[in-house]
């Protein structure tokens, strides 16, 4: 997965401490930087450095310009141009080809300034001064901007204004990649980058749950039966069979059950579809180690399960079973009782339920299976987790229950073991 690009772009000298911690951060989270000041920027010795920086915007997938107190270089000093409003202008152009986005921020003190120049341009107005006087007066430096004129005047640009006026009067298409986000500090630029550019999460955990959500999608198109009617509920075709011949623990120990032969061709044939279908996921073990779905407590300093990492678990263990189960002893079954073995008679066959409960135990985990990869490909997709119903361990009526008093509870474990149940 190729990591994304960012290029930021603004005076050095200004932002020199902001601009190492946003490189800091983003290659922290597995992303490419390229900053101009630092020694793993490409610098050819054959081109100008100005040239250099922007030849390297086209190699961004992001943007990220900071305009702050000062102008720079001058890029065009005849026309007012600095390196970095040329910089923007480069890359405004491959935005609107759909090639990179750009993120801008302005510090909140300079912004506030360029409000208040407006006010004050407005008051002017009323006031009898010439309009020397009155651009001298607006123009005044400060320490929050050596040259408010320009960088007012570049923030407008940036907003595209103009552009946007335009197109409400004469009903054209608007502007794209105008938003500017005001920031006070470190903090303000790294919330922004995260909300805007990775959904609100860290790049890391972003490009796992992408992952993961593909690997989902490729056990579920292996596990979901088509035919030339459409897809198959897996579930319904198995409660369906067990809802008229169900498997108790009083009729487990007989030597056949006694099945209508219409009514096993059906199953048969349904069953057929696991044969030799195994699953080998990589991410979702990956995932289950990840920090990513667990829950941190600030309280008790300690992280706990949620129910999607439950589900992540339950998931990787019903794999293992259902790949252990699929050999063809369990599958053997369905051979022996083919229309082509019982010469093609229907009526009814006799089914050893050993061997019934084997194949029906696949089927279970065949089933869960599908319900769990359904409900994490929908949380993974933006909706909240929901607990699926999940078939039982053993196809046996009644047996799970039996099976679960044979082991000791979690609170009779930690009664014992004097564990806090926190790691």
């Amino acid at each position: 997965m190729k990591p994304p690009t960012f290029f930021l772009s603004s005076t050095i000298y200004d932002f020199r401490d902001l601009r190492s911690a946003i490189k800091f951060y983003l290659e922290e989270q597995g992303c490419r930087v390229l900053a101009s000041e630092f020694n793993d920027f490409l610098k050819p010795l054959d081109r100008h450095s100005y040239d250099a920086c922007l030849h390297a915007i086209e190699q961004a997938d992001f943007f990220v310009l900071l305009i702050g107190t000062r102008v720079g270089g001058w890029f065009i000093p005849e026309e007012r141009v600095s390196i970095t409003q040329q910089e923007y202008r480069q890359a405004y152009e491959l935005q609107k080809a759909g090639k990179l986005k750009i993120v801008t921020f302005v510090r909140d003190e300079v912004w506030q300034v360029r409000e208040e120049r407006k006010e004050l341009a407005s008051y002017l107005g009323s006031l009898p001064y010439g309009e020397s006087e009155r651009t001298k007066i607006k123009a005044y430096p400060s320490k929050f901007a050596e040259d408010a004129d320009f960088i007012s005047g570049f923030i407008t640009e940036v907003a595209r204004n103009r552009e946007t006026a335009k197109a409400l009067k004469a009903g054209g298409a608007l502007p794209s990649g105008n938003w500017i986000h005001v920031f006070h500090n470190f903090g303000d630029v790294i919330s922004t980058l995260q909300s805007q550019v990775f959904s609100g999460l860290p790049i890391e955990e972003a490009a796992m749950r992408r992952l993961l959500q593909s690997e989902i999608r490729e056990i579920l198109r292996r596990c979901i039966p088509k035919t030339p009617r459409g897809l198959l509920s897996v579930r319904r075709g198995l409660e369906n069979f067990l809802t008229k011949y169900p498997l108790t623990t009083e009729n487990r120990k007989d030597e056949f059950l006694e099945i209508d032969a219409s009514d096993w061709d059906k199953f048969a044939w349904f069953a057929f579809h696991v044969i030799s279908r195994k699953f080998h996921p990589i991410i979702l073990d990956r995932a289950i180690v990840s920090p990513f779905f667990l829950q941190f407590d600030p309280i008790l300093k300690a992280f706990e399960e949620t129910p999607i990492h439950n589900a992540l678990l339950n998931l990787r263990e019903e794999i293992r079973r259902f790949n252990e189960a699929n050999t063809p002893e369990t599958l053997t079954v369905i051979y022996e009782h083919t229309p082509r073995q019982r010469g093609f008679r229907n009526g009814s066959i006799e089914v050893e339920p050993i061997k019934l409960a084997t194949l029906l135990h696949l089927l279970d985990r065949w089933v869960n299976l599908i319900e769990l990869s359904t409900s994490i490909h929908r949380y993974l997709d933006g909706g909240g987790f929901v607990e699926p119903s999940l078939r039982p361990r053993t196809p046996i009526l009644g047996m799970e229950e039996k099976i679960e008093e044979e082991f000791p509870s979690i609170d009779e474990i930690l009664s014992v073991i004097g564990s806090n149940d926190r790691v």
